[in-house]
């Protein structure tokens, strides 16, 4: 996370592009409820920047700065800056003073530097309307590369960024470095330009918080292929099995070679993804490039280590689009006891027992994952309390055996405060019993709120896209006094035509 500048009264952010100034909706993260998430900072907004647009972004941190800086904009106290891509126009310098929304607004464009497919162009405006350079852009006949709203040429993303404000209660101009690859831009829509520019949405913004991120999620910039970051390595996906890895680590070379130079990477790993990986490995071969990537290495968020695994032909062991489930459950979880079920590798379990947690249940048939979720647990050094219990255990009998048990006694039986549910799509569970998340998710839901106490939550998730989201939120709907869909983290977008990457629940009992 860019911090720029804070005082009492203020604090202004490097806001990159993908992420609105605040929520839409309930469930939504805006960059208003990511501050508190992640950061614990409660803001107030005093200016806006549209999802799209990136650069410098003030909040302020009381209202009575709020309503100074009303007060501000009305006397049109501060100057902002923007940097733009579009294309040529024959002035040099203009203003363009058409109203919007029947307020009168101004905006002082020049233009930069001339290239040979598009141009870069600075504006100046003192207080801004809804999209105000994108529409006086656009009413000049240059729309901005990116602005498809506005009739401007298609791009991986709006090319609008606020590099500088001139704040009167700030003594310094707060500032922010122009995307290098903006000046790419104006030669050639390359397909190095359009993955860096995908990229710059998540790092290094998330860099504050985690050095794991997905930087190109499947879809953005082909259907086929999704690129993560873990550590100082890079993980890249193909999805398409007549691609061996070899193959498509050739193909990609110079667009890694630049991305990893973008993101402080060494170097990483190309897997096949098989579309059918039941009872074999989830990868069908693997190939690496750049510096020996380690058998095992650590990653953190926020404080905490987590192992991962690149050269596994399973998971990596650490679920990229649960980072703000995982800090939500540390929010809720102090004090709490706590069942992570299909623990997988526990990390949901260490951020509860962070957070101080009375107990935490983790519940798994793998043996495997629970002991990596005991060595996430011991290299956080939550081990020694004696509050974290692993169950070997199909979670469908462990969920029965809770439900006998407050059947049998209801007066003596201890409901769990909080409880996580991320099922697989698919598992064996040995013996020929197989799971199935559509078939298995109504039981799955009666059965968690059965054992939930009076006043308990309850984290819901599954990556089915397949399946009809609106099935998994009516069964939750049917049981749950409370049900909110969560949107999944910025560097899991939902790209056009596609489902969301996973399904995510909060819900009340």
């Amino acid at each position: 996370m860019s911090f720029l500048y804070q005082d009492s009264n203020w604090l202004a952010v490097n806001k990159p592009s993908g992420i609105s100034t605040h929520s839409a909706y309930k469930g939504d993260m805006g960059l208003v409820e990511w501050l508190l998430l992640h950061h614990d900072l409660q803001v107030h907004i005093c200016s806006r920047l549209d999802k799209e647009t990136s650069g410098v972004l003030l909040f302020g941190l009381n209202p009575a700065a709020v309503a100074r800086a009303q007060v501000i904009h009305e006397q049109e106290q501060a100057e902002k800056t923007y940097f733009f891509i579009a294309g040529k126009s024959s002035k040099s310098s203009w203003i363009c003073s058409d109203p919007l929304d029947h307020k009168p607004c101004k905006t002082h464009f020049v233009t930069i530097q001339e290239g040979s497919a598009y141009t870069l162009y600075k504006a100046l405006i003192h207080r801004g309307r809804t999209h105000q350079i994108r529409r006086h852009a656009a009413a000049s006949g240059i729309p901005l590369l990116g602005d498809t709203e506005y009739k401007g040429p298609a791009f991986s993303r709006l090319c609008l960024h606020c590099s500088k404000v001139d704040w009167p209660e700030i003594e310094h101009p707060l500032r922010v470095e122009l995307p290098h690859w903006f000046f790419q831009c104006l030669d050639t829509l390359s397909e190095e330009v359009t993955i860096l520019a995908i990229a710059e949405k998540r790092y290094p913004f998330l860099s504050g918080i985690t050095d794991c991120c997905r930087l190109i999620h499947r879809g953005e910039f082909s259907k086929n292929v999704a690129i993560d970051k873990y550590g100082e390595w890079l993980c890249v996906t193909g999805f398409d099995e007549t691609l061996p890895a070899k193959q498509l680590l050739h193909k990609m070379q110079h667009l890694l070679d630049s991305l990893s130079h973008f993101c402080d990477c060494r170097g990483g790993v190309v897997k096949t993804n098989l579309r059918d990986p039941h009872k074999r490995k989830l990868f069908a071969d693997i190939t690496t490039w750049g510096k020996a990537i380690p058998d095992s290495f650590l990653v953190h968020e926020h404080d905490l280590h987590f192992g991962v695994q690149l050269n596994s032909r399973q998971h990596t062991g650490l679920f990229l689009d649960h980072r703000d489930s995982r800090r939500r459950i540390a929010k809720a979880a102090t004090g709490k006891r706590v069942v992570n079920l299909f623990a997988f590798t526990c990390s949901f379990s260490v951020y509860a027992l962070a957070a101080g947690a009375e107990v935490v249940f983790s519940v798994d048939l793998a043996a495997g994952c629970l002991k990596h979720g005991r060595e996430n647990v011991a290299l956080n050094q939550l081990a020694k309390t004696g509050n974290a219990k692993f169950i070997k255990e199909d979670t469908r009998k462990w969920l029965a055996r809770q439900i006998r048990k407050k059947q049998t006694n209801e007066s003596g039986f201890n409901p769990f405060d909080l409880i996580i549910c991320d099922p697989p799509v698919f598992a064996a569970a040995g013996k020929g019993r197989s799971f199935h998340v559509e078939k298995e998710w109504p039981s799955l839901v009666r059965d968690v709120h059965t054992i939930l106490a009076n006043d308990g939550e309850a984290l819901f998730s599954n990556n089915h896209q397949a399946g009809s989201e609106a099935f998994y939120y009516n069964c939750l709907k049917e049981v749950f006094s409370k049900v909110t869909r969560l949107k999944p983290p910025l560097d899991f977008p939902q790209v056009m035509e596609q489902a969301l990457h996973v399904r995510i629940y909060w819900c009340r009992k």
